[in-house]
C-alpha cells in the first residue's frame, strides 16, 4: 500500500465517519505569535479548541508540518524529520474518549490490516476511563497496556507541574512492535516506554478536557476535545514492513537520485539531503524566502547544510538545487502546487547554495592563516579558549558551516588537534549563549494557547464593517492596562474591549486596525471626525466616551484598544460604535490599489511574483513579493502605466464568499501566511484580479483617484517591496515634495559646481604665484622650508598645490595651511630624500596639530589636519616652521636649491 493511498484511506475512513475533511494549513500559520512554522495538526484549530465552533464540530486532516526540534538527529534515526505530514482526527466537544479509541483501532487493524497482536497501547497513570475502554471494549489484553506518567502520557509533556495554561488533558498512544530487540538493556521487561526501537510510536490520542490554571489547577472545559496525531511517515513504514521511514515509498526515489549523483556520500549523509529537502522544497512553496533571520533563517540553514554536506563529499559543483525535481515528483500527487512553484525553488535554493561555494572559496585561505598562529602556542589552556572563539566566530559571523571547520582541525593540523576537544566546547557554550540570547528577544514562547484565557467562553464578535461604519452593541468584557478583566472602568484609563458586534475593522491580511469611538453620546455628524456639539442622551454625568486608538482579534474576538476621555463604562453598557470614516476610506483606497498592484507586477515581471507581506494603513501602502532583482526604469514605467490604465477605467470592485475550493478553480490568488477557512471571501477587480481577501475595499477603481509608486528596493534576498500613496491629494503632495526635494539637490549641485569652479580657477592663480614661494622659501642645509597660510581653499586644493611644489623642489619641506570663517586646514609634505634623512610628515604634524587645538595624520610623504579654530593658524604656522627647522638643522648638510 503506498502512502498515498494510506493518506486517501485516513481522509475517506473519518469522512465516513461525520468529519469534515480540511485541507492542509500552510507551513507558515497565521496570527500564531508562538511559533515560526505548523508543528502540529491541531495548530489550525486553536479557535475550535478554545470554544469558537463554525460550521463543524468535527475534522480530519493531513497536515504539513515542519520542526526543527531535531535537527541533531535527522538522519541519525529511522524516524525523526524536519518536514513531515501529521494525519489527524479531532472533534469539538462532540465526541469524545470512546468513539476516538475505538476509531482509530478500527482505522488500522480493518483498513489497514495491521495485526492486533502487533500492538500496544499507553494510557496516564491516572486515566481510568481509557484504560477500562482500550481492556474491556476494545479487547486489548492488559499485559500490553502500560501506564504512564505525566512526561509521557500528558499533553503538553509535563503540563500540570510545568504548564503553559491553557487547555490540556491526558493522551493514550498507540505503538507498533517490530519485535524484540536482543539488545535492548530491559530485557523481558521491554515496553513502549523504552527507547531501543522495538516500538515505533504510531498514533497519539489526546484527550483535552482540562484548562489548567495558575499553581497547576485543572479546571474541566465546558466541552472536551479530542485532538490526535499520526505521523505518515511512521505509518507508512509499518504498514510497508520496513522498519525506517527512509525506506518508504516516498523517500526512496528521492534517495536514489542523491546517490546517483554523489558516490561518496554516507547513508546517514544521504538521509540529511533527503530529510531536509523536502522541508525546502515545501517551505518556499509556502512563501517561505531563503533569509537571515525568522523563517527565512531556517530555509537557508537547511540548504546551508545540504551544500555543506556535498562539498564535503568532495562535489565540485552547487548539487542541492538538482534534488529538487525529485522531490516534487514524489510528492507531487497531493501537493500539485509543488510543480507550479518549481522554478522559484530552483532557483531560491541555487541562490544560497552557490553563495555558500563563494564563502568557502574566500573564508578557507583566511581561516588557514588564522590556524597557523596557534601552531607556536605553548599554553594550550589559553590557545584552546581563542581557538573556539575563532571556530565560534567563523559560524556566527560568516556562516562558514561548523561541520568543515572541524573538519579541517581534525585532519589538517596536529597541534590544533590537542587543543580541539576544549576548543570545541568553548565554541559550543559561545552557540548556547548566542542561542538563549535569541530566544529572550523572541516573541515566539512554543505555547500554542499562550494569553487565550480572557477569549474563553465568548462568542464570535459580529462584524458588520463591510457594510456600515456605525453601529449599536453591547460590551461584552472589559480589560484593564494590565490585562485584568475588570466590571468598569474610569475616565483616562487605557482599555481593551470586547463588544458583541462592532463595525470596527480588526488588524488582518496587512490592513490596519480601524479607530474611532465607542460612546452613549449620538455625534451631530456621521464619523465623529467633527468638534460639533454632540446630541445628548443621557444627563452630563452619565455620558461616556472611549476613543478607540487600535483594532484587533483573537479567533473572532475583536478587541478595541483605546482610552477613557470621558466618564465611566461597565460591562453591559450599550454603545454606539462609530468608526473614524475619512481614515478608512483612505484605507479602503489603499488596499483595492494595493490587489491593483500586484496584478501590474505579475503582468509585467512575470506570474512567480508572490506576497511575502503587506501593509495597508490610510497614509500608504506596502507590498513586499518574491523577485530575485531590483525593478529598471522601463519595467517601472510599464507598471505605473497599468496601475493608471486601472484606475481610468474605474472598473467594479466586487466580492462574493464561496466554498475554497469553488475560489480556488476560479482562480483565486491566496497569499503568503493567510489563514482559510472552508468558505473565503474573493474580491474581483473587472476581469484581471481576483484574490482571497478579508480586507475593506472601495466599490470602483476609480475612486482610487490616483496612484503613484515612492519607492521600491530589496528587503532580503529574493524580496522585493514597492511602496506607494493614493488619492489625488497625497499623489499630489508626494509630487511636490519631490519636486521641492529635486529642486533643492539641484541648486546643491550648482552651489557645489560653482564653488569647483572658483577653487579651480583660485588654484591657476596660485600655480602663477608658485615660483614666488620657492624664491621666499628658506634654505637649510640644502632643503627648502616653505611655509604659506592662504584663505578660502579647501584641503584637497592644497594637496594639490603641496604635489605642483614637489615637482619643482628637489629636496623640501611644505607646510600649506588654509583658513576659512569656521575652521583651518593644513598639509605638510616631505620630499623623499629628506623622508630617508628621518625627516616624516606625520611625525612633524603630531607636533603641529596640538597648536590648533585640531586632529590628524598621515604617512612619512605627507599628513594633514583639521581645526575648529581657525584664528590659531598662523600662530601654528610660525612655530611649525621653528619646529621643522630644528628638525631641517639636525641632519647633514646637502648642497641642493630648487
Amino acid at each position: 500500500m503506498t502512502t498515498n493511498e494510506i493518506r486517501t484511506k485516513f481522509l475517506n475512513f473519518f469522512k465516513s465517519k461525520g468529519h469534515s475533511i480540511i485541507a492542509s494549513d500552510s507551513l507558515v500559520p497565521k496570527d500564531d505569535p508562538t511559533v515560526l512554522f505548523t508543528t502540529a495538526g491541531m495548530q489550525q484549530f486553536k479557535p475550535q479548541f478554545l470554544g469558537h465552533i463554525d460550521g463543524f464540530t468535527r475534522a480530519a486532516t493531513c497536515q504539513k508540518c515542519l520542526r526543527t526540534d531535531d535537527l541533531d538527529v535527522v538522519g541519525k534515526t529511522d524516524f525523526h524529520h524536519t518536514f513531515f505530514e501529521m494525519l489527524g482526527n479531532f472533534s469539538f466537544g462532540d465526541y469524545f474518549k470512546k468513539d476516538a479509541i475505538h476509531w482509530a483501532w478500527e482505522f488500522l487493524t480493518q483498513e489497514l490490516g495491521i495485526l492486533k497482536e502487533k500492538l500496544w497501547v499507553s494510557v496516564y497513570k491516572e486515566d481510568d476511563e481509557a484504560y477500562n475502554i482500550w481492556l474491556n471494549e476494545v479487547k486489548v489484553p492488559g499485559s500490553k497496556i502500560v501506564k504512564l506518567g505525566d512526561k509521557s502520557n500528558f499533553w503538553p509533556s509535563n503540563a500540570r507541574l510545568n504548564g503553559p495554561n491553557g487547555p490540556c488533558g491526558p493522551c493514550s498512544e498507540i505503538f507498533y512492535d517490530y519485535g524484540v530487540n536482543p539488545n535492548c538493556p530491559q530485557g523481558d521487561k521491554c515496553d513502549p516506554d523504552c527507547s531501543c526501537g522495538r516500538f515505533s510510536e504510531v498514533w497519539n490520542l489526546v484527550f483535552t478536557q482540562f484548562n489548567r490554571k495558575d499553581g497547576g489547577v485543572l479546571e474541566p472545559l465546558p466541552a472536551k476535545n479530542i485532538d490526535t496525531g499520526m505521523g505518515l511517515e511512521r505509518l507508512a513504514a509499518v504498514v510497508q514492513g520496513v522498519k525506517s521511514n527512509y525506506q518508504t515509498d516516498i523517500f526512496v526515489p528521492i534517495l536514489q537520485e542523491i546517490k546517483v549523483k554523489m558516490e561518496n556520500i554516507s547513508e546517514t549523509q544521504a538521509r540529511v539531503i533527503a530529510d531536509h529537502m523536502r522541508a525546502i522544497v515545501f517551505g518556499i512553496t509556502d512563501g517561505v524566502v531563503p533569509s537571515n533571520e525568522g523563517r527565512g533563517y531556517v530555509m537557508r540553514k537547511l540548504i546551508v547544510d545540504v551544500t555543506n554536506i556535498t562539498y564535503q563529499a568532495q562535489a565540485d559543483r552547487a548539487l542541492a538545487h538538482t534534488f529538487v525535481d525529485a522531490v516534487i515528483r514524489t510528492m507531487q500527487a497531493p501537493y500539485p502546487e509543488l510543480t507550479a512553484a518549481r522554478t522559484n525553488i530552483v532557483e531560491a535554493v541555487k541562490r544560497v547554495e552557490e553563495s555558500v561555494f563563494d564563502l568557502i572559496k574566500e573564508k578557507i585561505p583566511e581561516l588557514v592563516s588564522e590556524f597557523s598562529k596557534f601552531e607556536s602556542q605553548t599554553d594550550y589552556a589559553a590557545a584552546a579558549q581563542n581557538l573556539g572563539k575563532l571556530m565560534f566566530f567563523y559560524k556566527d559571523t560568516h556562516g562558514l558551516p561548523s561541520e568543515l571547520i572541524h573538519k579541517m582541525i581534525r585532519e589538517n593540523h596536529s597541534i590544533l588537534h590537542n587543543m580541539y576537544e576544549e576548543a570545541a566546547r568553548v565554541e559550543q557554550r559561545l552557540m548556547e549563549e548566542q542561542k538563549n540570547r535569541s530566544r529572550a528577544g523572541s516573541k515566539m514562547t512554543g505555547d500554542v494557547f499562550v494569553n487565550q484565557d480572557f477569549t474563553l467562553n465568548l462568542p464570535k464578535t459580529e462584524f458588520l464593517g463591510y457594510q456600515q461604519t456605525k453601529a449599536d452593541a453591547k460590551v461584552l468584557k472589559i480589560l484593564n492596562d494590565k490585562q485584568e478583566e475588570c466590571t468598569q472602568a474610569d475616565k483616562d484609563d487605557e482599555v481593551r474591549i470586547i463588544l458583541d458586534r462592532t463595525p470596527f475593522y480588526a488588524e488582518a491580511g496587512g490592513q490596519v486596525g480601524d479607530t474611532g469611538y465607542l460612546t452613549n453620546v449620538i455625534p451631530a455628524k456621521a464619523g465623529i471626525q467633527n468638534t460639533g456639539s454632540p446630541i445628548k442622551t443621557f444627563g452630563d454625568d452619565k455620558i461616556f466616551k472611549v476613543r478607540v486608538t487600535d483594532t484587533h482579534k483573537t479567533n473572532d474576538i475583536y478587541i478595541h484598544s483605546g482610552t477613557i476621555e470621558q466618564g465611566s463604562i461597565k460591562v453591559a453598557d450599550k454603545v454606539q460604535a462609530v468608526v473614524d470614516e475619512p481614515r478608512r476610506r483612505a484605507i479602503m483606497r489603499n488596499h483595492t490599489a494595493t490587489h491593483l498592484l500586484q496584478t501590474a507586477l505579475r503582468e509585467t515581471l512575470g506570474s512567480h511574483i508572490k506576497q511575502q507581506g503587506s501593509l495597508v494603513d490610510n497614509e500608504r501602502l506596502r507590498f513586499d513579493f518574491t523577485h530575485p532583482k531590483g525593478i529598471n526604469p522601463e519595467e517601472m514605467k510599464k507598471i505605473e502605466n497599468r496601475l493608471g490604465e486601472f484606475i481610468r477605467r474605474s472598473d467594479n470592485v466586487t466580492t462574493e464568499v464561496l466554498p475554497l475550493e469553488d475560489a480556488k478553480k476560479k482562480g483565486a490568488l491566496a497569499f503568503f501566511a493567510e489563514k482559510y477557512g472552508q468558505t473565503v471571501r474573493v474580491v474581483s477587480i473587472g476581469d484581471y484580479s481576483r484574490e482571497f481577501c478579508g480586507g475593506t475595499h472601495v466599490s470602483s477603481t476609480g475612486e482610487i483617484e490616483a496612484m503613484k509608486i515612492v519607492s521600491e528596493g530589496s528587503v532580503a534576498q529574493g524580496i522585493r517591496r514597492v511602496e506607494a500613496v493614493t488619492g489625488k491629494s497625497k499623489v499630489e503632495e508626494f509630487l511636490k515634495k519631490k519636486q521641492g526635494e529635486s529642486a533643492a539637490i539641484e541648486e546643491a549641485q550648482r552651489k557645489k559646481q560653482e564653488e569647483m569652479n572658483n577653487q579651480k580657477a583660485y588654484f591657476e592663480k596660485l600655480k602663477s604665484s608658485v615660483d614666488e614661494m620657492i624664491k621666499t622659501g628658506e634654505n637649510i642645509k640644502g632643503a627648502s622650508l616653505i611655509v604659506r597660510s592662504l584663505e578660502n581653499i579647501d584641503i584637497a586644493l592644497l594637496r594639490k598645490l603641496s604635489d605642483l611644489l614637489k615637482q619643482k623642489v628637489k629636496s623640501g619641506v611644505f607646510i600649506l595651511g588654509a583658513k576659512g570663517p569656521q575652521d583651518a586646514s593644513v598639509v605638510l609634505s616631505v620630499t623623499d630624500d629628506l623622508v630617508a634623512r628621518g625627516i616624516k610628515a606625520n611625525e612633524l604634524m603630531g607636533k603641529i596639530t596640538p597648536l590648533i587645538d585640531g586632529s590628524g595624520g598621515g604617512k612619512p610623504q605627507l599628513a594633514q589636519a583639521g581645526s575648529k579654530q581657525p584664528q590659531k593658524l598662523d600662530g601654528a604656522l610660525a612655530q611649525a616652521r621653528e619646529i621643522v627647522a630644528v628638525s631641517l638643522r639636525g641632519t647633514p648638510d646637502q648642497n641642493i636649491r630648487g
